[in-house]
């Protein structure tokens, strides 16, 4: 991992922490799960540190030459962070139970801020290798791209793991809990409420709750005068009419898909060779309408309609729509030799569908745009 070398302590965003309890912790978890309750235990947690804009990652290092990692909770916990936490828990699980997407493995959690470590964290497997995005030089020397000769390897196994993802189905949109009897249903979406029963009711939930990041003087600053007043119509407006537009188009039905809303490189960790090795961070995934599930982040485009006249198509796209479709085809591929129906491939080969869900994902980061006119590729 791309691991930070500096005192930990010195970090201002992180909440006080007592790593000597939570040390003892992972000893205690580390006990029950060896079924060693005799010989002495011990472990020590790393000097470096990984930390992401949620989360703060230390490696727990044991005695038997074995590490697990402690990640938690970077800012004051809310509610709807604790519930989070929980949730993403929970899915870890049922991916584990019920697909072969590889996943890390948690032994155990604390969805509270009370318990003596001072924090809510959990504390799961190990897993060597770096982000995709971390590797091969980083960001600073490949801004993220994947390097030609491994990109048909990298897409391949992203798009069985979709269909792996695909495959877990509920007949309701939430969040995933775990019920007392052991088996899972679906709960309420922190900051959208549900479950839902149908894809409109979703919507309209969303639409309702949504809020766009930035206030006007801001989309003022970075937007063009000719087009400032129109973009401000369109942003504001469009909550409004995807509520409308719920009214008026037939959505799929269930049972709905779940989905990882971050898809990101950054959330895969690969090995030399580019193989996976991993899916993290499943703290927002949801079970979603088929609608709203889209290619993996480095195969989504910004709608061509969302800049209006400042639309120029360029080789960068072209290649992108061009690698769109490669990627469906090894969907279908995978579909079919799981002998699974073809919704995912389907909705992704939907293009009207895709920018309205990109454009729903862009509407909650900020992006500029007209956004209401995504509503005009349905007529």
């Amino acid at each position: 991992m791309n691991w930070k070398t500096t005192n930990i302590n010195q970090e201002r965003s992180l909440n006080s922490v007592n790593w000597k309890a939570l040390e003892e912790y992972a000893i205690k978890v580390k006990r029950k799960y060896s079924g060693n309750y005799n010989d002495e235990i011990t472990c020590r947690l790393s000097a470096e540190y990984s930390m992401g804009g949620l989360n703060v990652v230390r490696r727990l290092d044991f005695h038997d030459a074995t590490s697990w990692v402690a990640r938690l909770q970077l800012h004051e916990s809310t509610p709807e962070s604790l519930q989070r936490l929980v949730h993403e828990v929970h899915t870890i699980q049922v991916v584990r139970d019920r697909s072969k997407i590889p996943v890390p493995e948690v032994f155990a959690y604390e969805a509270n801020c009370s318990n003596a470590v001072g924090v809510a964290f959990m504390i799961m497997e190990s897993i060597p290798g770096d982000t995709a995005m971390d590797s091969f030089g980083g960001w600073c020397e490949h801004r993220g791209r994947t390097p030609p000769h491994f990109k048909d390897k990298f897409h391949t196994t992203m798009a069985e793991i979709q269909v792996e993802m695909a495959s877990i189905r509920f007949p309701k949109i939430g969040s995933i809990i775990q019920l007392s009897d052991g088996t899972y249903s679906v709960g309420p979406i922190p900051g959208v409420g549900g479950p839902f029963d149908s894809a409109a009711e979703f919507f309209r939930a969303w639409a309702k709750q949504a809020k766009y990041p930035y206030k006007d003087k801001i989309v003022r600053e970075r937007t063009p005068p000719e087009l400032v007043n129109e973009i401000l119509i369109s942003i504001r407006e469009f909550p409004f009419q995807l509520a409308n537009f719920t009214k008026r188009y037939c959505f799929q039905e269930g049972p709905f898909p779940l989905f990882h809303t971050d898809l990101y490189k950054s959330n895969i960790l690969i090995d030399s060779e580019y193989g996976v090795l991993s899916v993290i961070d499943w703290e927002n995934a949801i079970v979603a309408p088929w609608e709203i599930v889209e290619f993996i982040k480095d195969l989504c485009i910004v709608p061509p309609v969302m800049n209006g006249p400042l639309y120029h198509e360029d080789d960068a796209d072209r290649q992108v729509l061009a690698e769109r479709g490669r990627y469906i085809e090894m969907v279908r591929k995978a579909e079919k030799a799981r002998q699974l129906d073809s919704k995912l491939s389907t909705v992704l080969g939907n293009w009207s569908a895709q920018n309205l869900a990109h454009a729903i994902w862009l509407y909650l980061d900020g992006r500029i745009g007209f956004y209401t006119h995504v509503f005009e590729l349905f007529e």
